[in-house]
């Protein structure tokens, strides 16, 4: 089984983000959460240029995921399979090492995205990158793949040197991989979810309506809900905002002061990272940051 999953990687994850796409897309038809506020046919355009950059980017980087963990499979060193560390021979000594193994891998690979997202929040140079993502006016599932080439090779290049260290087990790493490209479009939905299901899956996942709040214009929003699977990191590490300071409908999108036809014009987004950032937001402004309240369960940053 993991052999056959491993050697039809790329089209079983091609398949589930189509099948995404479709789900994600008729729910956003039927139960919107928001109207939004840009002609679809443009930001999508502008959207799906960037997308065609990602994928090149992908293309640059010769490894995936599994296959690193493959190559580590057998490391004495890795975190997860070394026989010269403890937690080895801790794990050895369970009925089903196996198990035990495979759930640590998929709780720290999903921790290794969380911190690498609030880098790209915290330190300048990474958000000049990061700030295309959140540059998009709108929230819909092309959101999801609204990023800079640069990113993805920064993010793609920090997660496999992690997976070299921790060294999953292949299908860990196989899994985390499926699950996280259904899961980028899911989060960004533009989904008007019951609260009877909202309410219980926000407990273990990270529903659009909690990714939304970090899309928000408001800096001190911006800076909250960073987890990408689960939301245990961002209630661990106080930067979990349960909901915005305005309702969802009314909320801002963006980042302020770019709002225009700019952020729906793929080459100002490809030559964004190389001009005045547009949100530094590692600096706040003393006018904001005196009159902003403190939202609950977060922490001001540095």
């Amino acid at each position: 089984m993991e052999q056959y999953l491993t050697n039809h990687e790329v089209s079983i994850t091609w398949w589930l983000f189509v099948a995404a796409f479709i789900l994600v897309g008729l729910g956003e038809t039927f139960r919107p959460r928001r109207a939004l506020v840009k002609p679809n046919a443009l930001r999508w355009a502008g959207n799906g240029s960037l997308a065609l950059f990602q994928i090149g980017a992908d293309a640059v980087v010769a490894l995936g995921a599994t296959a690193v963990a493959m190559l580590v499979s057998k490391s004495p060193f890795g975190l997860l399979n070394g026989t010269r560390t403890p937690l080895y021979s801790l794990l050895n000594g369970t009925r089903r090492p196996f198990l035990l193994r495979f759930v640590i891998a998929v709780v720290l690979l999903d921790l290794v995205r969380y911190g690498v997202h609030c880098l790209l929040h915290r330190i300048p140079i990474l958000w000049r990158v990061h700030q295309v993502h959140h540059s998009d006016p709108d929230f819909d599932l092309t959101t999801g793949v609204r990023n800079h080439p640069g990113e993805v090779l920064l993010v793609q290049g920090a997660y496999l040197a992690a997976i070299a260290l921790i060294a999953p087990p292949p299908l860990a790493a196989l899994t985390v991989g499926f699950v996280t490209g259904m899961q980028n479009v899911f989060s960004h939905g533009n989904l008007n979810l019951p609260g009877w299901i909202e309410a219980p899956l926000r407990t273990v996942l990270i529903t659009p309506d909690l990714h939304r709040i970090h899309h928000s214009d408001q800096y001190e929003e911006q800076n909250t809900n960073f987890g990408f699977l689960f939301p245990w990191w961002d209630r661990l590490f106080r930067t979990y905002c349960p909901a915005p300071s305005v309702e969802h409908e009314k909320m801002g999108i963006g980042l302020q002061g770019f709002q225009d036809d700019r952020s729906i014009n793929p080459l100002h987004l490809l030559a964004m990272p190389f001009l005045t950032p547009v949100s530094a937001t590692d600096e706040v402004p003393q006018s904001r940051a005196a009159s902003a309240p403190q939202l609950i369960g977060t922490r001001p940053l540095p």
